[in-house]
């Protein structure tokens, strides 16, 4: 029964993650820690975000440009190793709380029309990516800082999911590299493992199904509402560790 509500809560979560291009964290994670402790939940969501962001990247393959983002992509990799490299030596509850704040804040002007058009060149892709790359590897909030990015540029749908796809790909295969190095993957955690595959098939194609129904300025609203919440489950768990 157990690995059936795992399999479950990853199918809710994959399928927002396929409907939007991103957001499975935001329901997978603080219901799984009801079941697993964060020890197994990290390496191996790694496993199950890397292939999701691979079955995502292949099936919007056409929406892709990967020389228009190669430095958001770069940039990313370097900000999570360095992510992952200060979480081991430095509290970041301040930064934390901070970078949360300003997720919110920048969500709440989007949503009332309140935006601004950013250049899309190499210093801010760069900055960007560093941002989202160590918001993911050292505070757990690596998406909305590329997901507000990317809205600014006012991305049709598919060529907005379909650049996160490959954005949060390259990151999933940094952590899963880093994990393996480190040992962090064990026998043990295979039957967890299948479970999470088994609620991430299923639920990533359904939400990539049902995704094409959404109109635009819906597709958006959604957008911005998960980006909220991403930054006030930030500023909760960094209540909560203060």
């Amino acid at each position: 029964m157990e690995y059936l509500v795992i399999a479950l809560i990853m199918f809710l979560g994959a399928f927002l993650q396929g409907l939007t291009g991103f957001g499975s964290g935001l329901i997978a994670v603080p219901l799984l820690v009801l079941y697993l402790p964060l020890t197994t939940i990290t390496p191996t969501l790694s496993i199950v975000n890397l292939l999701m962001a691979t079955y995502l990247s292949w099936v919007l393959r056409r929406h892709i440009h990967l020389t228009q983002w190669r430095w958001l992509l770069v940039t990313g990799v370097l900000g999570t190793l360095v992510g992952n490299l200060l979480l081991a030596h430095v509290n970041l509850v301040g930064l934390q709380v901070g970078m949360a704040l300003l997720v919110m804040s920048v969500a709440i002007c989007f949503w009332f029309g309140v935006q601004w058009q950013l250049a899309n060149t190499p210093r801010l892709q760069g900055t960007t990516g560093l941002l989202a790359g160590f918001s993911n590897g050292a505070l757990t909030l690596g998406g909305p800082p590329v997901v507000l990015f990317l809205t600014s540029h006012r991305l049709a749908r598919d060529s907005f999911r379909a650049t996160l796809a490959v954005f949060f790909w390259v990151l999933a295969l940094t952590n899963v590299i880093s994990f393996s190095v480190q040992q962090r993957y064990e026998v043990s955690q295979l039957p967890i493992l299948l479970a999470l595959l088994a609620g991430m098939g299923i639920g990533t194609a359904l939400g990539h199904q049902v995704s094409r129904y959404l109109s635009e300025s819906l597709f958006r609203r959604i957008t911005l509402v998960l980006v909220f919440s991403a930054g006030a489950m930030a500023l909760f768990s960094a209540w909560q560790s203060s």
